[in-house]
């Protein structure tokens, strides 16, 4: 295993650019552009500064450094290969060569009297030659200026080697998986959300690439998996204690209900056996000593459904598992959270500028909420003011205080803003026209001072008024309980048709759609078709990706929700106190 020093600066950059020209034409011009006239590069130390000219290597941050790197790397790896008895593999600047020991001898010696001339200057005391046991000694008098060793080391983040070295190995990184998480988990009692995010986006990944290139190595990694499961999901959701359903609740991705912090342990052979499969043809070739590697695509698509098919089968069988353990209630509330958009705001960075972040507090009660733990931090009342027993189920749907009503404003000024952007005069709440006395069907509304949520004109169609109606619902209401989840959905999308469909298709001459929301943040049909054509409507004007936009718009929707929600729990619902006289001339001596 070799390793160059200095690599990316050392790179030849003149020759480098005279080989892009033969290895990669396509990509020669642009590099060409950016390399061709010396970088400037400023040394200052605050009030002085001087130039320097770079004339070499490549330029640190360049997103184009790695492939100008390893294209104009290829006429010395191709030197290589009159080795046939050698297998070469290199990636950027490091490289390898597997086979006999007198013959990699050889191969070793044209690294390092052809690499220099090319840029690339192989470090012995960086580079690693692994030997089976008892060849040590020989490979010492043919190597006398590299590492040898039989145990295995590490290469491009795994390890090659004996079982018994790359137990060692995963032993010691095991322990910095440990420190990191522990880590983040005391960060995560200041800010749970953004610590969630740094460890799904971020410190797991870390392993991620170990897990694929590394079989056999489930029992490795049980110690990471109890400091997730004591540490970093306490600190996370400010619970004392995560029992094991929980748990396994937990490491479902979100679209399942789960938060996407999967098991290192159940997820490890899996991980291995599809990295193989993904990667077999490339093995093939390498193995073959192929000169030349061109995918075969059509296969490459076949091969990376059947991954995703394994794994969404694999999901699907731990979600159904999980949710025959679970009670009636509890089994509804799985089936709520694991709906589409329910798990919008546990997709996304933390991003202040976009109002993505909670607060601890929010972002607690809404785990709470989502998994039926115990609400934590400041103690809530006992009861409510209206007497009944302060559950979350009646904080939920207790009108006094105006949540209820908070929550469906939130929705619809949303909304009606984004109409705004693509629509024409949007209005909220705008006066129906009134019926004289026209004959509508049964339970339609008639008064003529009625109103709905939002109008637009252009919606649908040019010109035509489009009219709207938002009803946010508690989805663990008792009167919403005693059915199934979609038939839930189109109850409440009914009933608004019931009462203003016809009125508006009549009397206004536009189109009505019921704009029908859970308190987890799923949408009804109607609304999920608004939500798709705002998005098509608002790509359209401003030259962005469809999908970006409806993303934004279901993660506004869904952080609308549940900061609605937490609210709901938190709000104060007693009387308000009057002012009197003597408190405005305290007020104004304080002041």
């Amino acid at each position: 295993m070799v390793d160059a020093s200095n690599a990316f600066n050392a790179l030849n950059r003149k020759a480098a650019l005279s080989n892009m020209d033969h290895t990669c034409p396509e990509f020669h011009q642009y590099l060409t552009n950016t390399y061709g006239l010396p970088s400037r590069l400023f040394v200052t130390d605050g009030e002085h500064h001087e130039i320097l000219l770079s004339r070499e290597g490549t330029t640190q941050g360049d997103s184009a450094a790695m492939g100008m790197y390893a294209c104009s790397l290829m006429p010395f790896v191709n030197t290589l290969r009159v080795y046939d008895k050698v297998i070469t593999i290199f990636y950027a600047d490091d490289g390898t060569g597997a086979g006999r020991l007198d013959k990699v001898s050889e191969w070793w010696g044209r690294v390092k009297s052809d690499g220099p001339s090319f840029g690339y200057y192989p470090d012995p005391g960086k580079s690693w030659l692994v030997v089976k046991p008892g060849l040590e000694q020989q490979a010492k008098d043919l190597f006398p200026d590299v590492n040898v060793t039989s145990i295995g080391h590490r290469y491009l983040g795994s390890f090659i080697g004996t079982e018994e070295g790359t137990a060692d190995y995963l032993k010691e990184m095991a322990l910095k998986w440990k420190s990191d998480i522990e880590t983040i988990s005391e960060f995560a009692y200041t800010d749970p959300q953004l610590a969630y995010s740094a460890y799904t986006m971020g410190v797991s990944k870390e392993w991620s690439f170990v897990l694929r290139t590394t079989a056999g190595i489930s029992n490795l990694l049980e110690e990471v998996e109890e400091t997730i499961t004591t540490k970093l999901l306490p600190a996370i959701t400010g619970q004392p204690y995560i029992d094991d359903i929980t748990r396994k609740t937990m490491a479902l991705p979100a679209r399942y209900g789960g938060l996407g912090i999967e098991n290192p342990v159940t997820m490890a052979d899996l991980e291995n056996a599809n990295s193989v499969a993904a990667t077999a043809e490339l093995v093939k070739a390498i193995t073959e000593k192929k000169t030349e590697f061109v995918p075969d695509q059509e296969m490459d698509k076949v091969t990376k459904a059947a991954i995703r098919k394994l794994k969404q089968d694999l999901y699907k069988s731990l979600h159904e598992t999980i949710r025959g353990q679970l009670s009636e209630s509890a089994r509804r509330n799985f089936d709520l959270i694991s709906e589409k958009n329910s798990s919008a705001y546990l997709t996304c960075l933390p991003i202040q500028q976009l109002n993505f972040n909670l607060n601890r507090q929010e972002f607690q009660d809404a785990l709470s909420i989502r998994y039926n733990l115990p609400i934590v931090g400041e103690a809530r009342p006992t009861n409510c003011a209206c007497d009944e027993l302060n559950t979350v189920e009646h904080a939920l749907s207790c009108k006094k205080g105006g949540y209820v009503a908070l929550r469906h404003n939130r929705v619809r000024d949303y909304i009606a803003a984004e109409l705004t952007r693509v629509c024409d005069g949007t209005e909220i709440e705008p006066s129906l026209l009134p019926t004289n006395g026209r004959d509508l069907p049964e339970g339609t509304i008639t008064e003529d001072n009625a109103r709905l949520d939002i109008s637009a004109r252009g919606f649908w169609n040019t010109m035509d008024k489009a009219m709207f109606d938002v009803r946010a619902f508690n989805a663990h209401a008792p009167s919403n309980c005693n059915q199934t989840i979609p038939l839930t959905y189109a109850k409440h999308e009914t009933q608004k048709k019931i009462a203003y469909l016809h009125r508006v298709r009549e009397i206004e001459g536009g189109f009505f759609s019921p704009l029908v929301i859970s308190t987890t943040g799923g949408l009804a049909k109607e609304f999920t078709k608004v939500v798709k054509h705002i998005a098509e409507l608002k790509a359209k004007k401003s030259g962005n990706r469809h999908g970006d936009c409806i993303r934004y718009i279901r993660l506004r929707l869904s952080f609308s929700m549940v900061r609605s929600v937490t609210l709901s729990i938190r709000g104060f619902r007693g009387k308000k106190t009057e002012t009197t006289s003597d408190d405005l001339w305290n007020m104004r001596v304080c002041q």
